[in-house]
């Protein structure tokens, strides 16, 4: 069989980035949609093999859920790195951004730079934490996590508050407060204009995911032929992975080849074409996949050894703890850390912005993990969408009836900051936002209608007021915590904390 065309790729590989992009539209709550009720939203993370490896490999069992991944991973083996070529949305963007330079005549394709070997040493390291410390940050590289973290951290917050572009005086923080991942977006821009200098360049030198099925098709049966090649080198100069020798055409890199066929649309004499051949040997005279210095690999397999408890023991900032809240239903906080890729795609699901990606201040481990921030959001009643939509199940499933099984947290309330104390105010907007009557009040003055924060008692009488938070009832929501943020303009009177977390509620 004879492949002479990249025009069938193409088609799909649209095809395909339009999914992705309509699933990345569908993961919002209540995610009702045709589409997100027949195809997973997560479905991109849950064929990817990497995922697949890493949370099989930390968990010590097999998660259902990521074992999709050996479909893409048997495509590898046997046809070489298509889902590069074919599937990745990255990759997509890459292709599509490259078809727009070409138009502008910018020069950005050629050879691969020496450090290319890169992504196998960050990939040993990704492996090597995931038998010793379960998931790392370092899962954010991954091309499919950090394209869905961009989405969900950069883009989403825009979307969610599209009405709300500026912070006034005298607004309450939490309602414009929310934040974009600078880091997220600073990466991103970084590989874009890289790209700019080098076709693909994230694949070829950085890419972890790219490593794994560059090992995984070492062996691939759909091979490159290079009969009456008339060594004219448009080939290799129009490879956008660097996969084909500047020194000698007939020579590729079976490990960097993504089967784009753009060495057979550019040959002008027809030398340039695939077709299956015995994947044994691996190398050849035509052939020659990646090989590592195995002093580096070593390095970085001892470094990762040696960094993997250090890693674990970050524990961020003093009393930081107190405020990691995890979603509603995550695993404890080891098997989480474990089983979160840090894609962020319970962030772009949540509708009322209260989950965040975390920075540092909960510990190196912990970065780009989901955190509630209850002065941004509150956890809403009769929603799922990030049980739905981790890919994972480092939140685990969980039909709505079981929402409150078990305790995100727990407020606590401080009189001191609250209004009813400070200035004999009536005020009840954290016991009519609490959606289980946690808070327990001591009836005293109301204003006609029973609401208002800006009435103050009349002298001589005291105005009702909250004066305790059950624990057996309070399941951590932060509903409480959001409404009097938006009444006192610094520390909320009711704080949202992680005590309590993972008990089993008194609702359940």
């Amino acid at each position: 069989m004879v492949l002479h065309t990249r025009r069938v790729r193409i088609v799909i590989q649209t095809l395909v980035f339009t999914l992705w992009v309509a699933l990345i539209l569908s993961t919002r709550h209540p995610m009702d949609s045709w589409l997100a009720r027949h195809v997973p939203v997560s479905l991109f993370l849950r064929i990817d093999p990497l995922v697949m490896t890493m949370i099989c490999g930390g968990m010590r069992m097999g998660v259902t859920i990521t074992l999709l991944g050996f479909v893409t991973l048997g495509v590898s083996l046997l046809l070489g790195r298509v889902f590069c070529g074919w599937v990745c949305p990255l990759g997509a963007i890459f292709d599509f951004y490259g078809w727009f330079l070409r138009r502008l005549h910018v020069n950005f394709e050629g050879p691969s730079p020496w450090w290319y070997r890169f992504k196998f040493y960050l990939l040993a390291a990704l492996l090597v934490f995931a038998i010793i410390g379960g998931v790392s940050p370092l899962m954010g590289f991954d091309p499919i996590v950090l394209l869905t973290r961009t989405v969900a951290t950069v883009l989403n917050p825009l979307d969610l508050h599209r009405k709300e572009v500026m912070w006034h005086v005298g607004d309450s923080p939490g309602t414009f407060g929310y934040f974009i991942d600078g880091a997220t977006l600073f990466l991103f821009l970084l590989i874009m204009s890289a790209t700019t200098r080098l076709s693909r360049i994230w694949c070829r030198t950085a890419c972890p995911l790219g490593a794994y099925l560059a090992v995984a098709s070492r062996n691939a049966v759909l091979r490159r032929d290079t009969k009456n090649c008339v060594h004219c080198n448009i080939c290799a100069q129009h490879c956008p992975t660097g996969a084909i020798s500047f020194e000698d055409e007939t020579v590729y890199n079976e490990s960097e080849c993504i089967k784009c066929f753009s060495c057979s649309q550019e040959c002008p004499v027809d030398a340039n074409f695939f077709t299956y051949k015995s994947p044994v040997p691996a190398f050849s005279p035509s052939q020659a996949p990646v090989s590592l210095d195995r002093r580096s690999l070593v390095g970085t397999t001892l470094f990762a050894v040696l960094a993997a408890p250090i890693l674990r023991l970050s524990a961020g900032l003093p009393g930081s703890s107190k405020k990691l809240l995890r979603p509603p239903m995550s695993r404890e906080e080891h098997e989480f850390l474990t089983s979160c890729i840090r894609c962020t795609e319970c962030v772009k699901a949540c509708p009322t912005g209260i989950l965040k990606t975390a920075g540092l201040e909960h510990g190196l481990r912990a970065l780009w993990s989901p955190i509630m921030v209850p002065t941004e959001g509150y956890c809403k009643q009769g929603c799922n969408a990030c049980s739905e939509a981790c890919p994972t199940d480092a939140i685990m499933k969980y039909p709505l009836e079981n929402k409150y099984t078990y305790k995100s947290g727990t407020a606590v309330f401080e009189s001191n900051r609250c209004i009813s104390f400070t200035e004999n105010k009536f005020c009840s907007e954290c016991v009519r936002a609490c959606p289980t009557n946690a808070i327990e009040i001591v009836d005293g003055w109301k204003p006609p209608g029973g609401t208002g924060a800006d009435a103050p008692a009349p002298d001589g009488q005291t105005s009702s007021r909250p004066v305790h938070v059950s624990f057996e009832k309070c399941i951590g929501c932060g509903a409480c915590e959001y409404e009097c943020n938006q009444i006192v303009f610094s520390t909320p009177a009711m704080i949202t904390t992680s005590f309590g977390r993972a008990i089993p509620s008194k609702l359940s």
